[in-house]
């Protein structure tokens, strides 16, 4: 099939004119740039996390009230003793795959003292990016502003325990699992 010059400039204009997918979610001209996805999935999902039992469930919602357990996940979550960490009804502000690490102040501190220097930004896929290939955003914020994600991680052995900040760690191929199934706004309860 023989192309012609005018064929390729209209399908060019064409292209030129469509919208970009997550334009207006995270400037252009920022390095940290991260694929942030939406979902048009008809499912509609509620998610509940235990963090005395180690446990994430998802309910496939079935009308105004019923809803149908379809997974179960383990998770880690915040440590013990831990004074703040996230509590009661919030929902998905965001779904990232491949995102950086911004550690807070504190978490630097942390590092330092144990004789690591980190960056205030750490890329994607480097060791020391603790969110692992995906961060699912929760509104749950506590009083001082922290904010709180379920995300991967660099080392497996901390799913299933009490281990984090008040973040919640999953296996990397689960979570990817479920940062595709549900979509933002999906609600999600934490439970002591």
């Amino acid at each position: 099939m023989k192309v012609t010059i005018p064929v390729i400039v209209l399908f060019m204009a064409l292209l030129a004119a469509l919208p970009c997918a997550g334009a207006d979610t995270v400037p252009a001209s920022r390095p940290d740039r991260e694929e942030v996805v939406t979902s048009d999935i008809a499912v509609s999902y509620f998610v509940e996390i235990s963090i005395g039992r180690n446990v994430l469930m998802l309910y496939e919602k079935k009308g105004a009230a019923e809803k149908v357990l379809v997974a179960e996940y383990p998770v880690g979550t915040a440590v013990r003793g831990l004074k703040t960490y996230p509590l009661g009804l919030g929902h998905v502000t965001g779904i990232y795959f491949n995102p950086w690490w911004y550690p807070t102040p504190y978490s630097r501190q942390v590092f330092r003292e144990r004789g690591i220097e980190l960056p205030a930004a750490v890329a994607p896929g480097l060791p020391l990016n603790y969110m692992g290939p995906f961060k699912i955003a929760l509104s749950h914020r506590t009083k001082k502003g922290a904010i709180y994600r379920i995300h991967g991680n660099n080392n497996p052995k901390r799913v299933g325990h009490r281990v984090t900040g008040g973040c919640f760690v999953m296996d990397n191929a689960e979570g990817m699992a479920l940062a595709h199934r549900i979509r933002i706004g999906t609600e999600v309860n934490i439970t002591p």
